[in-house]
C-alpha cells in the first residue's frame, strides 16, 4: 500500500480563493501570485490551486456564498479550503492576504521533515500532535516508539509479484523494496506550526474536541490515514494500522481508500526517482529491524529538529475493485474502535 501509493496517488490541491474588490495592489498581487504555479508555490511544488475573485465583478454564485460565509468585510481576504476529494467543509486558513499567511500555508519545519523522510524511503511517517502536558506528551511517545521498534522486528514484507512489476504498478526490483517507519512530535501550541495544526485537525469532523494526544500515520505523497485519539493510541490500533500500510493494494483507486492528502511542499517525482536508485543497495531486513528508534520534536525550526524511530514492509496489489468494500467496512469499525 505505502509504495504503490508513494508512485501512483499525486496529491489533490488545496483550494485558495482571494476575495477582493477592484485591482489588487501590486504587494498584494505579489502574495497571490505566490500562491499560484507560476509563484512560490509552483517552485516548490505545493499541491495549491489558485482563485481570485473581484467582489466588484459580479462573481459566480457559488464564490458569493462563499465570501458570505466567512462574514468578514476585511479585503483582501484568503480563505483555502481542503481538496474536493477529502468532503471538508473546515478552512484550512480564512485571514487577510499577509506575507506570513502565505509562507505559513506552504511550508513549515514539522512538514519539511515529514517530506524529507517520505521522499528518502520511509513508508510511514507518524506524527504525535502533543497537548502540552509533558508525562502524557511523553509517554505517549514512548509507547508508540516502543511499538514501532517492536514492529520493525516482527512485521513482514509481502511478496512482490512478478506480474506487479511488469505492468508498472510499482517500480522497484523484487527484493528491493525498503520499510521503515519513524515519528515527528509536533506541539499543538507551537505558533510556526498552527496552520498545520490546523490542517491536522480538521482533517476528521470531531478532533477539534479531543484534548489529548493524537496520533497520524502518513504515507504515500503526504496522505493521512486517519487520527488514533488517547486511549485509542495502544498497541492493537498500531498493528492495524501498520500492518495495513505495509499491505497489499486492495484497492488502486484512491479515493475508495481512507486518509486525506495535506498541503506539502515536495517534488515527489523526482523523489520517487532519486529512489529507486537507492533502492537496489538497501540492506537487509534483519539489520534494519536491529536499529535503535530516534525521536525527534518539531518546535518550529528546523534546527531543533531530532530523527525517530525505523521499522520494515510492503507494498501493493490489483485485487478485485468489490475487495476495497470490505477493506472500508473493516476500517470503518476499526475507526469508531480505536477511540474507545
Amino acid at each position: 500500500m505505502f509504495r504503490y501509493a508513494l508512485e501512483k496517488w499525486p496529491p489533490d490541491s488545496y483550494q485558495a480563493t482571494v476575495f477582493h474588490r477592484g485591482p489588487l495592489t501590486q504587494s498584494h498581487q505579489v502574495l497571490a501570485l505566490d500562491l499560484s504555479r507560476d509563484g512560490l508555490a509552483g517552485r516548490l511544488h505545493a499541491n495549491v490551486s489558485l482563485e481570485t475573485v473581484d467582489l466588484a465583478q459580479s462573481p459566480a454564485p457559488e464564490a458569493l456564498e462563499l465570501w458570505r460565509q466567512l462574514g468578514t468585510e476585511t479585503l483582501p481576504w484568503l480563505v483555502v479550503r481542503y481538496p474536493l476529494a477529502a468532503r471538508r467543509p473546515d478552512h484550512v486558513v480564512s485571514g487577510p492576504l499577509t506575507e506570513e499567511t502565505v509562507n505559513q500555508l506552504l511550508v513549515s519545519a514539522a512538514r519539511k521533515e515529514i517530506t524529507r523522510r517520505l521522499g528518502q524511503g520511509d513508508s510511514a511517517v507518524w506524527v504525535l500532535l502533543e497537548i502540552g502536558d509533558a508525562k502524557r506528551d511523553d509517554e505517549t511517545a514512548k509507547l508508540v516508539e516502543t511499538r514501532l521498534s517492536y514492529l520493525a522486528g516482527v512485521l513482514k514484507l509481502p511478496t512482490i509479484e512478478a506480474q506487479d512489476i511488469a505492468a508498472g504498478l510499482v517500480s522497484v526490483p523484487e527484493g528491493g523494496l525498503k520499510l521503515a517507519f519513524s515519528a515527528v512530535r509536533v506541539s499543538r501550541s507551537d505558533p510556526a506550526e498552527a496552520t498545520f495544526v490546523k490542517m491536522l485537525l480538521g482533517t476528521e469532523p470531531d478532533l477539534h474536541e479531543l484534548k489529548e494526544p493524537l496520533l497520524f500515520p502518513i504515507f504515500g505523497q503526504g496522505r493521512a490515514l486517519y487520527a488514533l485519539a488517547g486511549k485509542g493510541i495502544r498497541h492493537e490500533t498500531l498493528d492495524e494500522a501498520a500492518t495495513f500500510l505495509i499491505g497489499k493494494c486492495s484497492c488502486q483507486v484512491k479515493e475508495l481508500n481512507p486518509g486525506v492528502d495535506l498541503l506539502l511542499a515536495a517534488d515527489w517525482s523526482r523523489l520517487v526517482k532519486a529512489q529507486l536508485g537507492v533502492d537496489r543497495g538497501l540492506p537487509t531486513l534483519p539489520p534494519l529491524a536491529e536499529l535503535a528508534p530516534e525521536t525527534v520534536t518539531i518546535t518550529g525550526s528546523p534546527d531543533k529538529a531530532a530523527t525517530t524511530s525505523a521499522s520494515v514492509q510492503p507494498l501493493s496489489d490489483s485485487l478485485l475493485l468489490a475487495g476495497s468494500f470490505a477493506v472500508a467496512g473493516v476500517l470503518a469499525a476499526v475507526f469508531w474502535l480505536r477511540r474507545k
